[in-house]
């Protein structure tokens, strides 16, 4: 569900821009952030850091993109997003007793330090990946760039996720919450 909430904010974006262009779009996305991040705040009392992460660089660039009429900020919104994330996964390699991704995940999937060092790189490197392809896609075909960033920033990300489960339920990794009998 979370990721389908992170994603929605995307999907109006997307929306308005086809309908109404890149400034309009600018002005729902922030406002679409502010609201569901907002309602989340409001039922759990607390945001993941990614999610702050889209908070300031939404706000920081779509007023940059609003006040000087310049889409170019906005462009670079996502791999600005996956390159502090793919940072911030790596530097909690060497900071706190776990990696970011089993601090996340640890309460549902059970894997040794070493396996969960392992995947916690997966997820650098698919952030970097992810952060290049957006890079590529708007110096080269900036005609396509909200395009790519719903329908392949989307993609991507499941794709990974598909994988990431796939390699999780090979591991034996999955805890099993069912009430036993």
């Amino acid at each position: 569900m979370k990721a389908w909430l992170d994603f929605l904010p995307i999907v109006v974006f997307f929306i308005a821009y086809k309908l109404q262009g890149i400034y309009t779009a600018a002005a729902v996305l922030m406002a679409s952030v502010a609201v569901i991040y907002g309602l989340v705040w409001l039922r759990q009392r607390r945001l993941e850091t990614s999610q702050w992460i889209t908070i300031a660089a939404t706000f920081v660039l779509g007023t940059l993109t609003l006040v000087l009429h310049d889409e170019r900020f906005l462009q670079w919104k996502a791999p600005a997003v996956y390159v502090l994330l793919a940072l911030l996964f790596l530097g909690s390699q060497f900071v706190g007793d776990r990696p970011l991704i089993a601090r996340m995940m640890g309460d549902a999937v059970d894997l040794s330090p070493a396996r969960w060092r392992a995947l916690n790189l997966a997820w650098v490197v698919f952030f970097l990946f992810a952060a290049a392809a957006n890079a590529f896609v708007v110096l080269h075909y900036p005609q396509y760039w909200v395009d790519f960033k719903l329908f392949g920033s989307l993609g991507l990300t499941f794709s990974f996720i598909i994988a990431q489960g796939i390699w999780l339920v090979r591991q034996g990794a999955i805890k099993d919450d069912s009430p036993k009998a």
